[in-house]
């Protein structure tokens, strides 16, 4: 894998500043019998941290915060920005965070493994980035346990096993273990057949099964790829009327994201359901009783074998969680609350 650098072990270098002290702003309020917690940020997405102890998730804000949360959504500390970028990806594998961060304008990527079993630490300034240009004067998120300065964009990122999968542009498709050692690479995925599509080569999304990761295309092209070695077990392609955003998916179910918020629904490889809503949705999520709760554009959707089941919100709903049984919903202003979609 050619990045510009190997694994990086961070160090403190002169162009840290020190952490800056913040209270917590964390609002629990009761409203009408139900819970409502804001977070001090405005959020894309909360991740749950199972093998983590006392630790029950991490929020993840829009300009690269991050925090851990309790299992009352109370944060244990004030948060932290460990790096000046947003952050592009992330997910839980086991006790740490591993995420990528991309700024556009300075043309600056980086991956990193961060652990959950302390507080995220502060990092530098974005002004500091634009004079450490050199691979050797490279800063790197704080606090990481390992890192990587990227030369390509990362496009999409999955959990995998104990380790991870990720692409980057016109570089590969990448097995990490969880200790960022490279145990696999693959070329940069291809789907010949939708040579004629535009953006047809350009990966969108990684979604992994029980033996197989799937790789797909922002035209529809589906590509799996062996797990434990990387190597091609098959490929196809489904028609779409718009640009594929993301896919979320149960062992015979996919559900296929367009970014114009047109949602398919697939399954055992036949078309169940085509939706339109109101914009991009943001987060699709499987529930036990076989319906798929959508994170609509101010919108939450509920899609079911009896139908369809819409509420209007104020703010974008950027994803929903189920905790001891209680469906949660969390909008673009970070905040948390119940949930009566399925009510």
């Amino acid at each position: 894998m050619r990045m510009t650098s190997a694994i990086v072990t961070p160090k403190r270098n002169h162009f840290l500043k020190a952490s800056i002290d913040k209270e917590p702003t964390l609002r629990l309020d009761m409203v009408e019998g139900e819970s409502r917690v804001q977070l001090p940020f405005r959020a894309m997405r909360i991740l749950e941290t199972p093998n983590v102890k006392d630790v029950y998730a991490v929020a993840i804000g829009v300009d690269g915060e991050l925090c851990r949360l309790n299992e009352e959504w109370e944060l244990l500390e004030p948060h932290a920005r460990p790096f000046p970028m947003s952050i592009q990806q992330a997910i839980i594998v086991d006790n740490v965070l591993i995420a990528t961060w991309i700024d556009r304008e300075l043309l600056l990527a980086r991956m990193a493994c961060l652990p959950l079993d302390q507080a995220f630490r502060e990092g530098v300034e974005r002004g500091d980035l634009r004079t450490a240009r050199n691979l050797e004067q490279a800063i790197l998120p704080e606090g990481a346990i390992w890192a990587h300065v990227l030369d390509a964009e990362p496009l999409a990122l999955t959990a995998m096993d104990d380790g991870f999968c990720f692409v980057l542009w016109n570089r590969g498709i990448y097995g990490f273990d969880v200790n960022g050692v490279e145990r696999w690479r693959s070329p940069p995925p291809e789907w010949p057949k939708l040579s004629h599509l535009p953006m047809s080569q350009e990966t969108v999304t990684l979604h992994e099964t029980h033996s197989t990761i799937e790789v797909w295309s922002r035209a529809g092209g589906c590509l799996r790829l062996s797990k434990s070695n990387g190597s091609e077990i098959g490929s196809a392609h489904f028609d779409l009327e718009g640009a594929l955003s993301s896919v979320y998916g149960t062992e015979t179910q996919r559900i296929l994201l367009l970014s114009d918020g047109r949602c398919y629904q697939y399954k055992s490889g036949s078309r169940t359901a085509d939706i339109a809503t109101k914009g991009p949705i943001q987060h699709a999520l499987f529930m036990d009783d076989s319906t798929w709760v959508l994170s609509g554009w101010r919108e939450e959707i509920a899609l079911s074998e009896s139908g369809v089941t819409v509420k209007n919100q104020d703010e974008v709903v950027v994803q929903h969680l189920v905790k001891d049984e209680q469906l949660w919903l969390l909008t673009n202003d970070g905040l948390l609350a119940h949930s009566s979609l399925t009510e």
